[in-house]
């Protein structure tokens, strides 16, 4: 029975890395600079997909002996490592194209080339023991082979704990920018990104678990590997029509934030001839509006809007406009008090009831309804 759970779930994993693989390599994306990069992602992770279902296939075809009995595989901790590598790089990738460089990529994939090929050679001079049993690594002590091979293994939870500090820093860095671009929860439709690489580093960490013990059931790690595949393929497959709306953001010269100065005294009178125009013309109520839209109707660069209002505001343009309209709501909470939730969140640039009143609560610290109980309590007494 369970040779043929073992059997059952490779194949699986098989067919389903072909056929991820190959709608990765034949997936249409738009000629946009900005693309560059996903378009290469998608060619490296089909040749992943294929790579893997072709040695899976061998396995099965010629039967080769399982090494899942074996402990600290070399084979199986480079794989995991490669795959660490490889789906890290290709989410960056979607969050910051211009990180994802030859050199970025090389300075990664060098100490996992040099121990492979340190592990050749030492396997050619001093051959490769079979551990099956942890007590056994006492046995090899002497054996440089197995050093290598707990080398690669402490470099593998080195990656691990390495690529989760540097996707969310990465992610960080998107999410300032995007909150510096648009006014809503566009930048949210990345979300998934997080979840993707979540499950990732979680295979990750049971693979590192699974080369200490015996993988009676292996076949359960293989489905849970299946799965992972695909979902992650699935959603992968979906970023260049996301790409339409975050371009901008994952595309332009970053503007970093600049804190305003404690010890200024007053406004520059540019920002306040700016401010006056958005305000007036009520810019901020607009469903969608983003700073490059603001921008060109002001008649001044992004950039330029860009840090006035982190410095003369002291927030992003995100945290801006929604201050702006959530100030708006509490006057029309006051003057319309029967009119539904809905409709003041639409008429101040929300369109969905939800994320208005997430955003009140964020600015006032209450919900609509409790702050429009209260206000007009205050009012009657």
């Amino acid at each position: 029975m369970e040779l043929s759970l073992h059997f059952v779930s490779n194949l699986i994993l098989a067919v389903v890395c072909i056929a991820m693989g190959t709608i990765f390599i034949s997936l249409p994306t738009p000629p946009k600079p900005g693309l560059v990069t996903y378009r290469v992602s998608l060619k490296v992770l089909a040749s992943a997909y294929f790579v893997l279902a072709i040695l899976i296939l061998i396995i099965i075809v010629f039967k080769l002996p399982d090494n899942a009995r074996e402990h600290l595989t070399f084979t199986g901790i480079s794989i995991s490592s490669f795959q660490a590598f490889l789906f890290t790089f290709a989410l960056i990738a979607l969050l910051n194209p211009k990180y994802v460089t030859f050199r970025h990529l090389l300075k990664q994939l060098l100490p996992i080339l040099v121990l492979i090929l340190l592990f050749v050679i030492s396997n050619m001079v001093y051959t490769n023991p079979v551990i099956t049993h942890l007590n056994e690594i006492s046995v090899f002590i002497k054996n440089p082979t197995l050093w290598l091979r707990l080398a690669f293994y402490f470099f593998y939870i080195f990656q691990l704990v390495y690529y989760t500090w540097l996707y969310f820093r990465v992610e960080r860095n998107y999410k300032t920018q995007a909150l510096n671009y648009f006014s809503d929860d566009t930048w949210l439709k990345l979300s998934w990104v997080r979840v993707a690489f979540i499950s990732a580093l979680g295979v990750g960490i049971i693979a590192m678990i699974s080369y200490l013990f015996h993988q009676k059931y292996d076949w359960i790690f293989t489905l849970i590997y299946t799965v992972f595949y695909f979902g992650f393929a699935l959603e992968y497959i979906k970023y260049n029509k996301i790409y339409v709306q975050i371009e901008p953001v994952v595309v332009e010269e970053k503007v970093e934030f600049i804190a305003p100065d404690q010890n200024k005294t007053r406004t520059k009178p540019g920002w306040i001839n700016l401010r006056k125009q958005v305000i007036e013309n009520q810019y901020y109520l607009e469903l969608g509006i983003n700073i490059e839209e603001m921008a060109r109707r002001l008649k001044i660069g992004r950039t330029n809007l860009s840090i006035y209002i982190n410095r003369e505001e002291g927030m992003n343009f995100n945290g801006w406009v929604n201050t702006l309209r959530i100030e708006k709501a509490k006057e029309l909470l006051i003057q319309y008090p029967d009119e539904p939730l809905g409709v003041i969140a639409e008429k101040v640039g929300y369109s969905e009831h939800a994320n208005f009143s997430r955003q009140f609560k964020l600015v006032t610290g209450e919900s609509p309804l409790l702050w429009k109980k209260q206000q007009l309590t205050s009012t009657l007494v």
